[in-house]
């Protein structure tokens, strides 16, 4: 869909009648996990068939702070696939976790998307951060996702709370990253698990406190 919508966009550029609609395109190369900033951008005038100008960003405030889930070269047009549906956090810290492959919902996950973050004990399974996003993924060892035993995500997460349930959930339990649909990580429940005495599972929410 990219090469496809910088073929239009050369086409129509080229033509002789004028264009009317405004897209944004990359002044720089874009790369995956990389912040949209204002210097990263510009508009230029095109003309694009109805069912492509809906996938682009018609001004450069729109898509300031959203996230790169794929390379963009210079002068391509900026499409709405290419980054994360929301705008990142402002102010964030980010927390590094190491951890068995099973334990994180690889499979569609990408730079830029967000995660809920699990601890389980003896006694519960609760969410210490939710709505993280995903800063960096890498493996153990530089080979393939894929493959690899162990993955290392760098989340950002709001607030020093935050960063301390997530660091004492790493010493004291077992974590699971769990991609995520939220928007953001603000004003998320807590998710909690309890196993009752008989057997029987018990879950709750309540207002998150870091």
């Amino acid at each position: 869909m990219a090469l496809a919508a910088v073929g239009v966009y050369a086409a129509y550029a080229n033509a002789a009648a004028g264009p009317t609609d405004e897209v944004v395109v990359a002044d720089r190369p874009l790369h995956v996990g990389d912040t949209i900033e204002a210097d990263d951008l510009r508009t230029v005038a095109v003309e694009l068939p109805g069912d492509l100008i809906g996938g682009t960003f018609a001004d450069i405030d729109s898509a300031i702070g959203r996230v790169v889930l794929g390379p963009i070269d210079t002068d391509e047009i900026l499409q709405r696939g290419s980054l994360t549906d929301t705008a990142t956090a402002a102010a964030a810290h980010e927390v590094a976790l190491t951890l068995p492959r099973s334990h994180i919902a690889v499979g569609r996950l990408k730079q830029g998307e967000r995660v809920d973050v699990f601890v389980t004990t003896d006694e519960r399974t609760l969410s210490v951060a939710r709505g993280a996003q995903v800063v960096l993924i890498g493996d153990d060892d530089g080979g393939s996702l894929t493959s690899a035993r162990e993955l290392t995500l760098v989340v950002a997460v709001p607030t020093p709370d935050a960063v301390a349930a997530v660091v004492h959930a790493l010493r004291t339990g077992d974590v699971t990253v769990v991609r995520s649909t939220l928007a953001d990580a603000e004003g998320s429940e807590q998710l909690v698990f309890e196993p009752s005495e008989g057997g029987a599972a018990e879950a709750s929410s309540k207002d998150e406190e870091s």
